[in-house]
């Protein structure tokens, strides 16, 4: 009894001792893994991922457009935020997303013949990659960069490839404006929040993926194609 009490005041603070010096990396290692950024090469278009407000994102497409990586830029859609209907009904028009993007590539002296629009309205980031693929192979584009938030680029990506079914070469280009610190990410409210956010839905992912694939298997056939509309922004 006394030897096992002995063991455990020992292990306990050793342990205490790992977590306190290793915790820091893990942390690291999380905020790491949700930024996928590939090495830079010229393309076919590049395509804007809705749901940042329309500035950042569109600044870093307009950067890379104005830089010769891709001769045309691609508008993606969200569905509208709340309370906009009722602005419309009461006689009230307020830009959203799409009218700031607008703004910000004729401010940039954008050409309006470059620019591609997808007309769908999204509801999540897969849907959102479905109709992107749609557009894409109707332009008959078969490589991307793909411009998001950094802590949202892994996922992005992964989405992108899974409803393209590989056809599309993925450029994961995260944009230079987003503030997003993977090194300390739990020092800041608003990093921490989009971490525990973007790892709800890369588990809602896997769990889809790993479905369909077992779906699939059961039924000796290949996975299905997992509904667009099953993961969630």
């Amino acid at each position: 009894m006394i030897g096992r009490l002995i063991r455990w005041l020992i292990v306990f603070p050793l342990l205490g001792l790992l977590l306190y010096v290793g915790y820091p990396f893990l942390l690291r290692t999380m905020g790491r893994y949700l930024i996928t950024e590939d090495r830079l090469q010229k393309a076919e278009a590049i395509a804007i991922l809705a749901g940042d407000g329309g500035v950042a994102r569109t600044l870093e497409a307009v950067r890379l457009y104005q830089d010769g990586y891709a001769p045309r830029i691609i508008l993606t859609h969200q569905r509208l935020p709340k309370g906009y209907e009722a602005l419309a009904r009461l006689g009230m028009t307020v830009p959203e997303e799409r009218n700031i993007q607008w703004m910000v590539l004729k401010a940039t002296r954008v050409p309006t013949a470059a620019v591609l629009q997808v007309n769908e309205r999204s509801d999540s980031t897969a849907s959102e990659m479905a109709h992107l693929v749609r557009l894409l192979k109707e332009h008959r584009i078969s490589t991307v960069i793909l411009v998001t938030d950094r802590s949202h680029s892994t996922r992005a990506r992964k989405i992108l490839a899974r409803a393209s079914c590989g056809t599309i070469t993925i450029i994961s280009r995260p944009t230079r404006y987003d503030t997003f610190d993977p090194e300390g990410w739990w020092h800041s409210r608003i990093d921490a929040k989009e971490v525990l956010f973007e790892y709800q839905k890369l588990l809602d992912y896997l769990v889809q993926t790993v479905s369909a694939g077992l779906t699939g298997w059961l039924r000796g056939g290949n996975a299905p194609t997992v509904s667009a509309e099953a993961t969630v922004w």
